[in-house]
């Protein structure tokens, strides 16, 4: 598959971290990448409260990523950090300086909320993010792109079959949604749009290198795009969404696209939000751009 090089893995330092570990050693199994930071941040509005100290979280960490992150490959290496500061400033700074290529994070179902660290690394980040919420699938089974017939989804599609192909899949989904603005639809009108969607589609998947996958198209009638994605993705049994940013602005901060925002909010299965090649900002420009977006005590996990 498309070798990466090193993984962030977000920690919040407690026993709850196991899946997301657990979730990092299936990936380093298919080959994602070599190295995998897991990193853990003390932010200054609570390391006056821990009950432990630095060292001991680091500890804590250090001896579950050895118990659970015993991955097959041996070229696979991994390490453990324990950063302090605010949680996007730290794990920005750090993605940078180490030149990660995904950030790999949890969202556990007791914090509520936007999952807005994961939305905020998404935006911000020189990386892709890689959202693993709580209870979802310690699996890759079923991948679906959600696609638009753009260059960018093309991308998705190349790395998602990249994906599927390293965990022994046959075939991907791509979904387009469309919309039908009439008040009244006919099953006629229906067909040619379908139809339609069918030739976008073959020009679209033509020059896709899809890793020897079958990318079997899907179009979906739907005016929120977000949901009718996930209710698609539940109906086929998809643990892994594959979705792209929007370009780059004039500011040279990273948007994040309203309908992958709404999707990593509410989706209970793994998202991968990609970044696409030329996205890495250096550390002056990331740090710049991260002030903006900082809430007090964002959570990791």
């Amino acid at each position: 598959m498309i070798r990466h090089q090193r993984v962030l893995v977000g920690l919040s330092g407690t026993e709850a971290d196991r899946p997301l570990v657990s979730y990092a050693r299936m990936m380093a199994d298919l080959g994602f990448a070599r190295h995998y930071h897991f990193v853990h941040v003390l932010t200054p509005a609570r390391m006056a409260d821990e009950a432990q100290s630095e060292a001991q979280v680091f500890k804590l960490c250090e001896n579950l990523v050895g118990e659970v992150f015993v991955p097959c490959a041996p070229e696979v290496s991994s390490s453990c950090h324990v950063l302090t500061g605010v949680r996007v400033d730290a794990l920005i700074e750090f993605v940078t300086l180490q030149r990660c290529d995904t950030a790999l994070l949890g969202h556990r179902k007791s914090r509520g909320g936007q999952r807005s660290l994961a939305k905020r690394m998404a935006m911000i980040a020189p990386c892709s993010v890689w959202l693993v919420p709580e209870g979802a699938p310690i699996s890759i089974s079923e991948i679906m792109v959600p696609i638009d017939f753009s260059d960018h989804a093309a991308d998705a599609v190349t790395v998602a079959s990249a994906i599927a192909s390293a965990a022994g899949l046959s075939e991907c989904l791509a979904t387009h949604v469309f919309t039908d603005p009439s008040t009244i639809s006919y099953d006629e009108q229906v067909d040619e749009i379908r139809r339609n969607e069918q030739k976008a589609f073959e020009l679209f998947i033509a020059p896709v290198d899809s890793h020897g996958v079958k990318v079997s198209p899907a179009f979906v009638k739907g005016n929120n795009v977000a949901g009718t994605l996930l209710h698609a993705a539940k109906q086929h049994g998809s643990d892994l969404l594959v979705m792209n940013t929007r370009g780059r602005s004039r500011s040279a901060s990273i948007l994040l696209g309203s309908v992958t925002s709404q999707v990593m909010v509410d989706s209970p299965i793994a998202i991968l939000v990609l970044k696409h090649f030329g996205a890495m900002m250096n550390l002056f420009q990331a740090l710049q751009q991260s002030h903006l977006w900082t809430r007090p005590n964002p959570k990791t996990n």
